[in-house]
């Protein structure tokens, strides 16, 4: 940034604990720390975290790069940025910028690695003269001087802008990196390595340059587990079959590549031979089966993958010839075996499991193996509405020195409740015995006819209780279409009624329902995760590394998908609503406030009767 730029100014009315947050933001950026936040919804922790690190970086001459989950949170950056009158570049991947993957159906399907080798050949041939490979390029490169991000625009306008002038959209994008003081991006364009090298290239910045901001911080460590671990299932094995028929079915190790295929399917059959969905598999077990099918030792596992990996590269080289998306399922077979042999170590699981689609999966127990990246960065601040601060900082290993702060609410607490009744739970002895009851109690609050969101653990159990449950609601079954279901919500939006749906479904997590279109949150149960054997071993592994595993396993992560939901009634100081947990085990989760009741009907009735929107007394 320009080091003599204007003075900063805040844009809006500090609300409460914005100024506290600036100030605590302004301490770190001058000492080269880190923070970790926790503030809730409605906070204002976008615009208090860009405007001190927009302050620092253009008095030091930094660049900021902040990271997001959404599309809807990109949006509010730049909206944000715009008020701060800094240059601000929405990055988005080629499945969003690019026309032609949005003119072709199969190239939509394509990871970030396969839209790259995609893209670079189309450039090569447009840059050997074949214009016609890629016109939007071809006409980049001729008009590309004529061409700036001179005003805030988010990737859609951009996108459409481009399209007007017949351009690339994401060469456009990637050009204006350079010049740009604030860039917003999803996390993955910080935390693969490939893409981050391309990124920083582009700003021109080196780690010391760059002030990180993670929006939504608590979905990070989850992030970046997925993003370290593989799976190789029944399905990939059979396309790998087709595609080696496709390519000539050459030998591999003596052995035809369909057969390899073949043996390699033989082999996770052998492994799933197990009693629970999901097991962990013993050091080398799946070694040993594979290669008693193939008829080699179990030291020549690492060279097979070589050998596929090698011909995978083949047929994507191909591919990527004939404008194909350049997948390759002999490719990921071969580097599948190469990560299960190269992960053997503590911070890793390697499972099987057994479903319709069998598979193997290699799973990162510890987000730390990526995350430790962020030490390099000049200064990063990590923000959530739902985030221990303390546990954020130990599972992605920020150093000790880490700055952790908690905000308060910043709305008045009478906007809201939070109830429970103590005399229904789901734990797993009880939920049989318990489900009419429950389903007597969500009966009862709908009856209210509030804009209604009722969450449940899983849907087996929203199943059970919809079958004893009299209610008319609009539920997010797994069956239905994205297409149906929207319609259904937009129905919802307009018309008002009920929605059943589950903690990390499309409804509880991708849909915002501001105002009164949604005034009472029902949590049926304690969301904790299934105890499987991954969530096991990652208990045993947090107790070995932190001392106490049962709370970085379960306990923390049923917080955060409750208080996500608890955040969901109330998104501005006129925003009020009440939330009734229908579980007495919320008595071991004192930090969630709730006040237990013995009428949850009369309790709703009073809240909503006596209070006015924005205060009155409370209830």
């Amino acid at each position: 940034m320009n080091k003599t730029s204007p003075q900063v100014e805040f844009p809006y009315k500090f609300r409460k604990g914005q100024r506290e947050m600036v100030r605590d933001i302004e301490k770190v950026l001058e000492s080269g720390e880190h923070i970790v936040i926790e503030a809730p919804t409605g906070f204002g922790k976008t615009i208090s975290a860009l405007y001190p690190a927009v302050k620092y970086a253009k008095k030091q001459g930094k660049k900021i790069l902040y990271l997001v989950r959404t599309n809807s949170q990109e949006q509010k950056v730049v909206e944000e940025s715009s008020h701060l009158g800094v240059r601000v570049v929405p990055l988005q991947g080629r499945n969003k910028m690019c026309p032609l993957v949005n003119e072709n159906s199969e190239w939509k399907k394509g990871n970030p690695e396969e839209l790259s080798i995609l893209c670079s050949k189309l450039k090569k041939e447009v840059e050997r003269g074949n214009e016609n490979a890629c016109v939007y390029y071809a006409n980049y490169l001729k008009n590309s001087q004529n061409f700036s991000l001179d005003k805030p625009m988010t990737a859609e306008e951009i996108y459409h802008h481009s399209l007007e002038k017949g351009i690339c959209p994401y060469e456009l994008l990637k050009d204006s990196l350079k010049n740009a003081d604030v860039v917003v991006a999803p996390y993955i364009y910080f935390f693969v390595p490939f893409i981050r090298n391309i990124v920083m290239d582009e700003m021109g910045v080196g780690f010391k340059d760059v002030i990180l901001i993670i929006d939504e911080a608590h979905n990070l460590p989850d992030f970046l587990r997925e993003l370290r671990s593989d799976v190789l299932s029944m399905e990939s094995l059979n396309r790998m079959e087709m595609e080696c028929r496709e390519y000539g079915n050459p030998l591999i190790l003596g052995n035809l590549c369909t057969d390899i295929a073949e043996f390699l399917k033989e082999s996770i059959y052998s492994v799933a031979n197990v009693d629970d969905e999901e097991a962990i598999i013993p050091p080398y077990a799946w070694e040993e089966e594979l290669s008693k099918f193939i008829r080699v030792s179990i030291n020549t596992i690492r060279t097979l993958g070589m050998e596929l990996i090698k011909m995978g590269e083949v047929v994507r080289e191909e591919k990527a010839k004939r404008r194909k998306l350049p997948r390759s399922y002999i490719y990921h077979a071969g580097n599948f075996i190469y990560l299960w042999q190269e992960l053997y170590s503590y911070e890793y699981l390697h499972l099987v499991k057994k479903s319709s689609n069998p598979s193997l999966e290699v799973y990162c127990l510890d987000p730390a193996e990526l995350s430790d990246i962020l030490r390099n960065v000049y200064s990063s601040i990590s923000m959530s509405g739902t985030l221990d601060t303390k546990i954020y900082r130990n599972i992605l290993n920020l150093p000790e020195n880490t700055v952790m702060r908690s905000y308060p609410w910043p709305f008045p607490k009478e906007n809201l409740k939070i109830i429970y009744t103590d005399d229904v739970t789901t734990r797993y002895e009880e939920v049989e015995d318990n489900i009419p009851k429950i389903a007597k109690y969500v009966d009862e609050i709908l009856s209210i006819d509030r804009n209604t969101l009722v969450l449940f653990p899983s849907y087996t159990l929203m199943n059970r209780v919809m079958g004893h449950s009299k209610a008319n609601a609009i539920a997010d079954e797994r069956a239905l279409s994205q297409k149906e279901l929207y319609r259904r919500v937009e129905n919802f939006r307009k018309k008002g009624g009920a929605i059943f749906s589950v903690f990390g479904g499309r409804i509880a997590e991708g849909m915002d329902f501001p105002g009164e279109q949604l005034e009472i949150v029902v949590i049926v149960g304690i969301p904790y995760p299934k105890p499987t054997s991954r969530v096991k071993m990652l208990e045993k592994y947090y107790e070995y590394k932190f001392g106490n595993g049962w709370e970085y396993a379960f306990r923390n992560p049923a917080k955060i998908k409750m208080l996500q939901a608890i955040g969901r009634v109330i998104r501005s100081p006129e925003d009020r609503g009440i939330v009734i947990i229908l579980d007495r085990r919320i008595v071991s989760f004192p930090e969630i406030n709730a006040e237990a009741v013995d009428s949850i009907k009369a309790s709703i009735q009073k809240f909503f009767n006596n209070r006015k929107r924005g205060g009155g007394a409370s209830s």
